[in-house]
């Protein structure tokens, strides 16, 4: 009684739930109405292609094809590596706010690890957009805040420029890159890069007084080079992001999904409908229950107890030998073993 109860409450929600999440999507993926020449920046390929992809059909990316792939991917890790280092370097070096007002430091150094993830590993699951700029973005959210509390020591920032041992950045930087990792880990969104960034935010002087002004400047670097990682992976026979979110139609209705929310919704019913009739005749009386013995209930007819037991009479042998002249099969040991047993105590 309670389980059903428990049902009747939780599955209300759940279909709720699958309902909203299911209106939230898209009817189809927009980025095919895009031309192709577009819509591969954003990872988009036609579900006919398949890897290696056609470059951009002009030279002198169409020269591509007479090279190996593997020369390929070489050329563009080291293009694409340069090029991003050189445009974090530049927008926080060169006359912005990050250099004027913040005063960064001309790149936060995890972004170099990330370079070769981003431009080398581009099939990597930890090098999609989703845990590259969160992944970052994240640990030094954490780092920073844990940091802020060991700052409330004046002290602390002067413990970093020499080389002491001083308990409080020996365990903050400990401390602020493994809750940085659980934190990636918490929001699936783990980028092994990510945690120098936290613990950047721990032990590195120019990070410590950059304070929180750090993650605006982590968010930035993190979607220059996201950027230029959507240019230069697309321009030849490889294909970057995979995806965005997560593997497979994440914002896209699938028409699968449909039929499948049809099947569950109707498997749903029909458990709720076989839990009434069992709650029912749980607590029909047992005078009612009597009388509809016997009775025929959706074309069937029901056995009663008198019936069954006559026919498990009829079927049991008349002595020991009946049971073991049988055809061979027809008993089991188990039974043979029973029979036994009754006929020596009787």
């Amino acid at each position: 009684m309670q389980r059903v109860n428990e049902n009747e409450k939780g599955r209300p929600i759940q279909k709720r739930a699958r309902s909203t999440l299911h209106h939230l999507k898209f009817r189809r993926d927009y980025r095919a109405d895009l031309p192709l020449i577009i819509s591969r920046f954003t990872g988009y390929r036609p579900s006919n292609a398949e890897p290696p992809y056609e470059p951009l059909p002009f030279p002198p990316f169409t020269w591509l094809k007479n090279i190996p792939l593997r020369l390929e991917v070489w050329l563009f890790a080291w293009v694409g590596a340069f090029g991003g280092i050189l445009l974090v370097e530049a927008i926080m070096s060169t006359s912005t706010a990050f250099r004027d007002i913040y005063h960064t430091p001309t790149i936060i150094t995890s972004f170099g690890a990330s370079a070769v993830l981003l431009f080398g590993v581009i099939e990597s699951p930890v090098a999609q957009p989703r845990n590259f700029v969160l992944g970052h973005f994240i640990s030094a959210l954490v780092g920073t805040a844990i940091t802020r509390l060991w700052v409330l020591n004046g002290s602390y920032q002067g413990y970093l420029e020499n080389t002491n041992f001083h308990p409080s950045t020996f365990i903050n930087g400990g401390l602020s890159m493994a809750t940085s990792l659980l934190a990636m880990l918490i929001t699936g969104t783990a980028h092994p890069p990510a945690g120098a960034t936290g613990l950047n935010a721990a032990v590195q002087t120019q990070v410590v007084t950059l304070s929180w002004r750090y993650l605006p400047t982590i968010l930035a670097s993190s979607l220059i080079m996201l950027g230029w990682a959507l240019i230069i992976n697309n321009v030849g026979r490889r294909r970057y992001p995979l995806h965005w979110w997560a593997p497979g139609a994440t914002f896209v209705r699938v028409e699968d999904d449909l039929e499948l929310e049809k099947m569950e919704e109707g498997e749903i019913e029909r458990e709720e409908i076989e839990e009434g009739e069992l709650e029912r005749e749980s607590t029909v009386a047992p005078s009612e229950r009597l009388s509809e013995e016997g009775k025929p209930r959706d074309g069937l007819r029901r056995t009663s107890s008198k019936e069954m037991r006559r026919e498990s009479v009829q079927a049991e042998p008349a002595s020991l030998e009946s049971a073991i002249d049988a055809t061979p099969g027809e008993f089991s040991n188990r039974r043979l073993s029973s029979s036994r047993e009754r006929y020596r105590l009787d």
